[in-house]
């Protein structure tokens, strides 16, 4: 199963809090508590999500943070890429290599992740973060597909079977 990373998961936990208030400031100390969420590694994600416009930023006493006007154009993988590093998630299938680095697949299973990891890093363009976590735009996903696991299957996110 492929599975989002602890910080892309923290992201959408914070974009869809601050989007369910859109008008309100919560500062990263506030966001964490709500969630439980570890405050160092939150804030690191809120300031990669300001520097791309993803969020604006209010400094001082009453600071914090608020939903950025590039939430509408930016995509899944622009929030991958802003927190996990650019290209992160592109190659999400991997091909084994033994110690070498040699592949000992056939030639048609290579071509088959390859294209595979094509079409993953279309379907990650595709989705529109205002589609995952803006209330009335949210993909609707069945309550019992959501788990209480702590990873987030990409699946969930698209609400594909």
């Amino acid at each position: 199963m492929l599975c989002l990373t602890k910080k892309t998961e923290y992201a959408l936990i914070a974009l869809g809090y601050l989007a369910e208030r859109p008008r309100e400031i919560f500062s990263a100390r506030e966001i964490a508590a709500a969630f439980g969420l570890p405050l160092p590694l939150l804030m690191n994600i809120l300031k990669s999500l300001n520097r791309k416009g993803m969020l604006d930023s209010t400094r001082g006493t009453n600071g914090g943070y608020r939903l950025g006007r590039n939430l509408e154009s930016a995509s899944l993988q622009d929030l991958i890429d802003t927190v996990d590093g650019e290209g992160a998630g592109r190659a999400l299938v991997e091909v084994h290599q033994d110690a070498e680095g040699h592949e000992h697949r056939p030639l048609s299973t290579r071509a088959a992740v390859h294209a595979l990891n094509l079409r993953l890093a279309r379907f990650l363009n595709e989705v529109k973060l205002a589609d995952l976590v803006m209330p009335g735009r949210r993909i609707d996903v069945p309550v019992e597909r959501v788990s209480t696991r702590r990873s987030t299957p990409v699946s969930v996110l698209a609400g594909s079977n």
